[in-house]
């Protein structure tokens, strides 16, 4: 670091601990502050930062942030660390990370609506609501924090039965720069939230999401493993069950493309009598290697623990696309991941998802009064292209290299056969994506007259230290 750069980070860890004492966590405590980097999903993610505050509430938040502000020094928020881009819930030692992962109350109002701090786990907020015969709709893994996940737009695993789970939030409790902690709903600073639903960080400190909540929500589900030489006839089930979701939003469906083998995920978000029909195209498969979880009578809470990432410590990168759905489309986007597999070292593994979304999921998001992610109301694809390395011996080049790929060249073969979507979901996208970007130029401008309007001194896009910010994705 710059000896100037050097001495403000200094200057504002002293003021930090002079505050909140034993909650600042630096290089000098080497087990605690190694424990700090180590808290992200993805190795890559594992940067040291100048220092970690444990903030327990609110007002601990709204002094550690005026001291930042006032400092001038980078920061970072962070609940779960989940998002794989260095920089975005992680920092280098120029910054500091505020972690809120202790803002955890839970609350169930007498008008249904679940008031749940942002630094819970969705596994946690399953199991809470399940208590009382309740479910909202959130992340897929029980892992995945709240903050990143709604403010990211939130792909659940049934996304056309409710929307998404930016849809689903009534109410947003948000710390603004100046210090004022202001409620944004339909009814009260509108025009801030409807920039939270898929606006990501750039408004604010969301504390506290006030959740939609639905009458338990039952699902049924089983995940099988096919073997990828049967590509085209997996793809063909899969545009076939894509089609049968526009008929009905209780469908759901991801199909996964890995190193040896296709998962699939069938859902359902009921518990039918008999066999879905719309899945009889993927059980009359002849490729069926095996059933990893044999079809279940569960809960979102019983799903989110099942589809859950194993917290191996790995290097990550993903990128993301949309697209409309076809057949032709997800055969070459199969051909070309199966050659730029081989580019990759053998202990780089290269997997993509399609993710269905229709125009169910879209209408409920335009009912619950619209999000600012501007969706086409068509059947459509949001991809996800992950490759996972290990951080030892690895070749993280190759990698990048492979990710940056498939982003092009599955940008490049939709846009040929004009089936190329402007949208691009953040929570899947790598950092040099322009997610907000993809939002459409009416919505940037809304963006940007609410960053204005409420950060006019632009401190959520002068000091934090990474994420889709304005100011650098459009």
């Amino acid at each position: 670091m710059a000896s100037s750069t050097t001495a403000v980070i200094t200057a504002v860890i002293d003021q930090l601990k002079t505050v909140f004492s034993s909650k600042v966590v630096t290089p000098d405590v080497e087990s605690e502050y190694q424990a700090a980097v180590a808290v992200p999903w993805s190795q890559t993610c594992w940067t040291p930062a100048a220092g970690y505050v444990y903030l327990d509430n609110v007002q601990e938040l709204t002094e550690a942030l005026e001291i930042v502000k006032k400092t001038e020094t980078k920061f970072t928020i962070r609940t779960t660390g989940h998002n794989p881009n260095t920089g975005f819930s992680s920092a280098d030692e120029t910054a500091i990370i505020l972690d809120i992962r202790q803002l955890q109350a839970k609350e169930l109002g007498s008008d249904g609506v679940a008031r749940v701090g942002s630094g819970n786990t969705w596994g946690e907020v399953y199991a809470w609501l399940e208590e009382q015969k309740m479910s909202a709709i959130g992340g897929r893994d029980q892992q995945v924090g709240l903050g990143g996940f709604l403010l990211g737009g939130g792909m659940g695993a049934l996304p056309n039965l409710y929307g998404l789970g930016a849809d689903g939030v009534r109410n947003f409790e948000v710390l603004l720069a100046d210090g004022r902690l202001v409620n944004a709903n339909a009814k009260e600073n509108a025009d801030l939230y409807r920039a939270l639903k898929g606006g990501g960080s750039n408004f604010g400190i969301v504390t506290r999401f006030d959740l939609e909540t639905h009458p338990l929500i039952n699902v049924q589900y089983t995940i099988n493993l096919y073997n990828p030489e049967d590509h085209v006839e997996i793809n063909k089930a899969t545009v076939a069950v894509q089609n049968a979701m526009e008929k009905d939003p209780k469908i759901g469906l991801f199909t996964n493309f890995n190193n040896g083998f296709v998962a699939v995920g069938l859902l359902y978000g009921d518990i039918p009598a008999e066999q879905t029909a719309a899945f009889e195209p993927f059980y009359n498969l002849k490729s069926l290697m095996t059933t990893v979880l044999p079809s279940t009578s569960g809960t979102l809470l019983s799903l989110a623990q099942a589809m859950g990432h194993k917290q191996e410590a790995k290097k990550r990168a993903i990128c993301t696309m949309t697209t409309k759905v076809s057949q032709e489309l997800y055969e070459d986007v199969y051909k070309l991941w199966a050659e730029v597999c081989k580019t990759l070292p053998a202990d780089a593994v290269l997997h993509y998802t399609i993710q269905p979304f229709g125009k169910a999921g879209v209408q409920a998001g335009k009912d619950r009064g619209d999000n600012i992610m501007g969706h086409e109301s068509i059947p459509q694809c949001w991809w996800v292209f992950t490759c996972e390395w290990p951080q030892e011996g690895s070749d993280d080049a190759a990698a990048q290299k492979a990710v940056a790929t498939m982003a092009e060249s599955v940008e490049s073969l939709a846009s040929e056969k004009e089936l190329l979507l402007d949208f691009k979901c953040m929570s899947f996208a790598n950092a040099h994506q322009k997610v907000l970007r993809s939002y459409g130029a009416d919505n940037v401008e809304r963006m940007q007259e609410t960053a204005a309007k409420y950060d006019p001194e632009g401190v959520f896009q002068k000091l934090q230290h990474g994420g889709f910010l304005l100011r650098d994705n459009i």
